[in-house]
């Protein structure tokens, strides 16, 4: 079975700042994509090590002017001295169902700014 073929949720490519808060401190960068049931984060600042896969946290963004929060758990960390994957850290969203994070994504998407 590949990675994809486990993924219960397609990934978008969404490029958006965000703040990971864990016990030992803040994270920030930028998303490169996500899914309705995780996010994988650019190149976090400071670098998150192999040692913070498990740890949960909060995870926010803001999409299209709309402030989001996700519970979430770091399952994936690659440094930015490995060479074969990309640097980043992969979480997946909890405690929450897929009604609830599609409504906020949903939500997120449908407030564009109006023209005047």
């Amino acid at each position: 079975m590949t990675q994809s073929d486990r993924r219960k949720h397609t990934r978008v490519a969404i490029e958006t700042e965000y703040h990971l808060f864990l016990n030992d401190g803040e994270y920030s960068g930028t998303t490169g994509n996500i899914s309705l049931s995780g996010a994988f984060l650019s190149k976090p600042e400071p670098e998150l090590m192999p040692s913070c896969v498990s740890q949960s946290g909060l995870l926010k963004i803001t999409l299209n002017g709309e402030p989001l929060s996700f519970k979430c758990e770091i399952v994936y960390v690659a440094t930015h001295d490995n060479d074969i994957l990309p640097a980043g850290a992969g979480v997946v969203f909890c405690d929450t169902d897929d009604e609830t994070v599609t409504s906020q994504l949903n939500l997120a998407i449908s407030q564009k700014p109006s023209i005047s």
